[in-house]
């Protein structure tokens, strides 16, 4: 017995030190979006939500008075954090004439609400919940 009591401090540090090696994983499903000129516009493209994703959206206007564009936007889990699962997004906004802005910002989503990301005035990115999210 006092063997085992000996050895409990012991198996209770590599327990919890495991524990602290795990990779956190995103809790919450959903979709990331991109919406051309406005929020909830119906244009653009979107993805399902994984732990790290890329992919590209633009639109070209047929309308000289208004420029036409590309967007790379990639996206990785970062942690959690409260409610809420953090992603690193990154997007490159490429101009018809090849002028590229990369830039990032970190975005909360609590699987619930659609987290939203102003980018220019003709992009926003999203994350919008699934219909059947639930915390895992």
């Amino acid at each position: 017995m006092k063997t085992a009591l000996a050895h409990l401090p012991v198996y209770l540090l590599l327990c919890f030190a495991g524990c602290a090696n795990e990779t956190p994983v995103p809790r919450f499903a959903g979709t990331i979006v991109s919406h051309i000129d406005s929020y909830g516009s119906g244009t653009g493209t979107s993805s399902q939500l994984s732990s790290t994703g890329e992919m590209r959206t633009g639109f070209d206007y047929t309308d000289d008075s208004k420029r036409d564009w590309k967007a790379d936007i990639k996206w990785s889990f970062v942690r959690r954090e409260g409610g809420a699962d953090v992603y690193r997004v990154e997007w490159k906004f490429i101009e018809e004439n090849d002028s590229s802005v990369p830039n990032g910002a970190e975005l909360s989503f609590d699987g619930v609400s659609p987290a939203k990301l102003p980018v220019t005035d003709q992009l926003i990115i999203s994350i919008e919940p699934d219909a059947s999210s639930d915390e895992a």
